[in-house]
């Protein structure tokens, strides 16, 4: 009888618990990329209808003004009594004018809400409403502007509703006018069309390359654990640290491997210029933060390691399991390094500049289109132009926002408005919340590094942003108002 687990059935069994993996690994980015396409989907969809109908809307608004205009000019010059009991008089043969100037068909109902005229040719239409609903004269009262607006759909189509009411000289209503309006559709109708042909071109190359990504990928996910647990355990933050080689690594562990020697490049370059810049105080603080951040994830990495070493069996059956829990945690806890360490190194490249002339109203535009619906952007033109990196300026603004948003959490109607404004020799920027405001005893505090009132940050948010604001000779102030919440105010000079 054969032995259970010789040399080639660990062989067999090792090449299907990698080929189990690359399926889930193929199966997760296909997920991804039918989930995102669907959200696109959906959200292309719905900004196309919202579209059309923002188009519909003003484009009846436009069309009511206009003929309200006219209404106004018969209204002056007509030879009978201004009245509700003249209307029919005055607008028998202006009425069909009307219609044809303005290619629409309009109706007239006393203040009762009664038909008087109308200019559908087949009275015996559905198109033709005889009488008013009340609630809709009660709505028309309602309104201060004495116009209100409905979409209403019949046998015929779709149609917005305008109803408003038409008056004398001394702006007394005589008359009440409804213009239905059959919606346009089929511009936006084609360019959604257009739209979803390309996107669907683009997804069936991303598939086909998540195919071969996946195929390739999940090859590569074990590698010799005593390494791994020896280099973490021997990690130095202000150190030399040495990358992983291994000749013979297996397969499923080389993404942990290239995260971890990732890991220790941007750690080792963090280092670098943390001790280059050593004169300034707040560095030495800053390196016991980036130790305190990298440590809490090192013990369970290294306890997890400790264990696998000491229980992990090739003939055990849930090992496929305890390597996959082991893979996860792992990669998870190399990523949160990962993330600090890139925090860490962007701050210290912050003098570096890029400067670029930019129309900064377009940047603020762009970059307020990354948050939730109430942020509001106020500017005087379309066009300021300024010389500035423009990378870096975004990211200070989305530095501010981030804050901005988290501070609006629990607020019942929150609300971001960003006003750019220009002056003879610099541009403003200020970013107003309605949030709870700062405390008064930490506004000194706000922009030191390192400092920060979240269990999760690493405190160089609003350092970075004060830093890229200097680095461009410009400034950035704090007011804060009892509730009113925070603003932020960015001066930018033209002449730097």
């Amino acid at each position: 009888m054969p032995m259970a687990w010789s040399a080639s059935n660990i062989k067999n069994y090792l090449a299907i618990s990698t080929e189990s993996l690359r399926y889930r690994i193929f199966l997760s980015m296909f997920a991804i990329l039918l989930l995102s396409s669907l959200i696109i989907l959906i959200i292309t969809i719905f900004q196309y209808r919202e579209e059309s109908i923002d188009y519909n809307i003003k484009r009846l608004e436009r069309k009511e003004k206009a003929l309200k205009r006219n209404i106004s000019y018969v209204l002056k010059k007509t030879t009978y009594p201004v009245s509700t009991d003249q209307i029919t008089n005055i607008f028998r043969d202006e009425i069909f004018m009307l219609s044809q100037i303005h290619n629409l068909d309009l109706e007239l109902y006393d203040l009762e809400g009664r038909l008087l005229l109308s200019t559908f040719v087949d009275m015996s239409s559905d198109s033709v409403i005889y009488t008013i609903p009340p609630s809709i004269i009660d709505s028309l009262d309602a309104r201060p502007d004495k116009s209100f607006r409905l979409f209403e759909s019949i046998s015929k189509g779709n149609y917005y509703s305008a109803y408003s009411y038409i008056t004398d000289e001394k702006f007394k209503p005589v008359a009440i006018l409804h213009i239905p309006y059959k919606k346009k559709e089929d511009f936006y109708q084609y360019e959604m069309n257009e739209f979803l042909k390309r996107i669907a071109g683009v997804y069936i190359f991303l598939i086909l390359l998540a195919i071969i990504i996946s195929f390739y990928l999940s090859k590569s996910i074990i590698r010799t654990l005593s390494v791994i647990g020896d280099k973490l355990r021997s990690m130095d933050i202000l150190g030399k640290n040495k990358k992983i080689e291994v000749k013979k690594l297996p397969l499923e562990l080389r993404p942990i491997v290239d995260a971890y020697n990732q890991m220790v490049d941007k750690l080792d370059e963090s280092t670098r210029k943390l001790i280059q810049a050593e004169k300034e105080s707040a560095w030495r603080e800053m390196a016991k933060q980036i130790a305190h951040e990298i440590k809490n994830p090192l013990t369970p990495m290294k306890l997890s390691i400790q264990s696998l070493q000491y229980s992990f069996r090739p003939d055990d059956p849930a090992a496929g399991q305890k390597i996959k829990d082991f893979t996860e945690m792992m990669l998870e806890q190399i990523e949160a390094m990962d993330r600090i360490a890139n925090t860490f190194s962007d701050f210290t490249k912050i003098s570096e500049l890029n400067i670029e002339d930019e129309n900064i109203v377009d940047m603020v535009k762009n970059t307020a289109m990354l948050f939730p619906d109430y942020v509001e952007v106020q500017y005087p033109r379309d066009e300021i132009r300024l010389k500035l990196d423009k990378t870096k300026i975004k990211q200070a603004l989305i530095n501010i926002l981030k804050n901005a948003v988290q501070a609006l959490s629990e607020t019942p109607e929150p609300q971001i408005i960003i006003n750019v404004e220009e002056q003879s020799h610099f541009v403003s920027i200020s970013i107003q919340d309605n949030g709870p405001g700062i405390p008064k005893e930490l506004m000194d505090k706000i922009f030191d590094p390192y400092f920060t009132t979240k269990s999760g940050g690493t405190g160089l948010g609003l350092a970075i942003v004060k830093r890229i604001i200097e680095s461009h000779g410009g400034s950035v102030e704090v007011e804060v108002k009892a509730g009113k919440g925070t603003k932020f105010i960015i001066i930018l000079p033209k002449n730097k």
